[in-house]
């Protein structure tokens, strides 16, 4: 009798317990699937990389200077499996166009391309983003229905995320945009996350440039 009661009482306790987290069955929070949300969270900076205590990659990296550490390719996508586009030999500087995603980084100078960050360091004499290229290289969507941000300058080209009216993207550096047979005008972004997206039949798609906030 004892024994029974026991187990009584332990069933009990375990049926308020799974009462009081919503059962085993209970439906899990479920997590937003949206692809413009997806491409957003995956485009978070993640460049963090450290020689000492120096810090070589934060935010509002644009125009900032670095060094290679040896002999590198300049690739024109973020792969290693992309085409080349020139050798860098080791100590050369590069001029950097974005703040880096999934240990890639945009550059502008000698050439425009991607190298990966754990090649670069700090250059001898680290000099600070220009401010005239800094200057109104942001702009926000203004449809209702946002922008696609796509692998290349054209609609057949891959998607590779979206950006919600309102949000802002932060223009590539030197700016580059492009029209197709269509009329419509892409312009290539860094922020946030690399790609293109249509301005509009030229504009209309985004505000006027602005400094990023």
């Amino acid at each position: 009798m004892k024994t029974m009661n026991y187990w009584g009482k332990s069933a009990a306790v375990l049926a308020f317990v799974f009462s009081a987290v919503g059962g085993l069955n209970a439906p899990v929070s479920a997590v937003n699937s949206n692809p413009t949300d997806n491409a957003i969270q995956a485009s978070e900076p993640a460049l963090f990389e450290t020689q000492g205590n120096v810090q070589l990659a934060q935010a509002g990296l644009i125009g900032q200077c670095r060094a290679v550490k040896k002999r590198i390719f300049i690739y024109t996508e973020r792969s290693t499996s992309s085409r080349t586009i020139t050798t860098l030999a080791s100590n050369e500087e590069v001029t950097l166009a974005g703040n880096g995603n999934g240990g890639w980084i945009a550059i502008s100078s000698p050439e425009t391309g991607y190298v990966q960050t754990m090649d670069l360091k700090l250059c001898q004499n680290a000099n600070q983003p220009d401010t005239n290229t800094m200057a109104d290289i942001c702009r926000r969507v203004a449809i209702p229905q946002g922008l696609a941000v796509r692998r290349n300058p054209s609609l057949s080209a891959a998607r590779v995320g979206g950006v919600f009216v309102g949000k802002t993207v932060q223009l590539a550096t030197p700016r580059r945009s492009e029209k197709d047979n269509q009329g419509r005008t892409w312009i290539q972004i860094t922020e946030p996350i690399d790609g293109w997206i249509s301005s509009g039949f030229p504009e209309g798609n985004l505000t006027a440039p602005s400094a990023c906030p």
